[in-house]
């Protein structure tokens, strides 16, 4: 094969007219295939542990046409795609998102699986690789649907690619990059001041995403592993639920914001170690669970100052168990919030932190909302990712794949409880 053949079918890759022998440096209209290579390009250099200056010249390129090329500023040319792959480590159909998606699951599951000591081993990590071998199973043996974003979510990714790359240099600046994040998922979800109910179900419709709820253990509270367009996010239900929405919460932010790391694991103390990065995260979260618009809209709705809160006074209790049970969060969480929204100071936080106790709150706000469990309790659920059940439970009644990957599925021991179930229609299979 001549060079030229070679550069041909670069081209046709990505969807050039052969030998249009791209001027670089010219100003180009980037059309958003390219952008997304230019995203790719900047993960795959992030994971390669290089920063601009350093994977540039293994490319051929001068810094400032890498940094145009990952901002979406100028386009790939086909002679450019064959170096940016081989300096960055990876292959050109996966710089074009064109890789084989059949074995994809199962390329995450060794990552997931090449922890060091005993996080190699953790429950969540064992967890993510049962789910993630289970896919490749299914993709195998099936017509499995993929994992994609919807068109708001499309267009939420589009923004961060934009807007949210710098890294915060200053724990003010954390702050607001999370909370200006989530103010702009709300907006494209359409979700106004409301709580989020089904928090996975939200997750999975629109980002690209696997959400798994189990029962781990005193281990880490969740693990985010994503290969820049898709992710899997497993989250430990052993702890309160208010946390463990938290947590979710948090994974979906790392997803969010492209964090270089493919694989992430945190316990709590890690997700609330002060690093701006975590910061930016725990923000997006706290504001996406608890908009402050709807911190104000409670306050004023139930009458309550800012002396009620910081006195601790029945009406300002009646109020922070009333947003805690609403719209699902801790008490940290919900007192957060309030500190956002200038109902209470910051010194004050942690002394009522100390001072209420989270079931008395819950129980004073249960005549305005009943019927729904405190962020308190711990519902040790255990949840599926909805796609890969209904693929699993559908093929093992065609007799295309076996119940063991049912089991690994949905978390189950692989026994004749199961079996009947699945083999006999019972609805509760996918979510015992």
């Amino acid at each position: 094969m001549t060079s030229n053949d070679s550069v041909d079918q670069v081209e046709t890759l990505l969807g050039l007219t052969p030998r249009t022998d791209l001027a670089a440096d010219v100003p180009q209209q980037v059309p958003e295939r390219d952008s997304q290579v230019g995203r790719r390009v900047r993960l795959a250099r992030r994971r390669a542990g290089l920063d601009g200056r350093q994977a540039a010249p293994l490319a051929g390129l001068t810094p400032d046409k890498l940094s145009k090329i990952e901002s979406g500023k100028r386009r790939v040319s086909p002679r450019e795609l064959p170096a940016l792959a081989r300096a960055l480590g990876v292959s050109m159909p996966w710089l074009l998102g064109t890789a084989d998606a059949s074995r994809s699951a199962l390329a995450l599951a060794h990552r997931v699986a090449a922890g060091e000591g005993e996080r190699a081993t953790s429950a969540a990590r064992t967890r993510a690789v049962a789910i993630l071998e289970a896919e490749d199973r299914l993709s195998r043996n099936t017509d499995l649907p993929g994992r994609y974003l919807s068109p708001a979510g499309a267009a939420i990714s589009q923004l961060v690619a934009q807007e949210y790359q710098r890294t915060p240099r200053t724990r003010a600046e954390a702050g607001r990059q999370g909370r200006s994040l989530a103010e702009d998922v709300r907006r494209r979800l359409e979700l106004g001041v409301a709580e989020v109910g089904d928090l996975p179900a939200l997750i999975e419709m629109h980002f690209a995403a696997d959400v798994a709820l189990s029962p781990l253990g005193p281990g880490s509270d969740g693990l985010c592993a994503h290969d820049g367009d898709a992710a899997l996010l497993v989250v430990n239900t052993d702890f309160p639920w208010g946390r463990a929405r938290f947590t979710l919460a948090h994974e979906l932010g790392h997803h969010l914001l492209r964090d270089a790391r493919d694989v992430i694991e945190e316990s709590q103390s890690q997700m609330l170690d002060g690093t701006f990065v975590e910061r930016r995260v725990n923000s997006f979260a706290a504001h996406f669970l608890l908009p402050i618009a709807a911190v104000s809209t409670t306050m004023a709705w139930l009458g309550v100052t800012a002396d009620d809160v910081a006195g601790a006074t029945e009406r300002g209790r009646l109020a922070v168990g009333y947003l805690m049970v609403r719209y699902g969060v801790s008490l940290p969480c919900a007192l957060g919030q309030l500190v956002d929204a200038g109902f209470l100071k910051v010194t004050r936080r942690a002394e009522l932190a100390d001072a209420l106790h989270p079931g008395s709150l819950v129980r004073a706000a249960q005549r305005l909302i009943p019927g729904r469990p405190g962020p308190e309790q711990t519902l040790r659920e255990q949840r599926p990712p909805a796609r890969l059940a209904t693929a699993a439970l559908e093929a093992a009644r065609r007799g295309t794949v076996g119940m063991n990957t049912v089991a690994a599925v949905l978390g189950r021991e692989d026994d004749e409880r199961l079996f009947d179930e699945v083999m006999f229609d019972q609805p509760a299979a996918a979510c015992t």
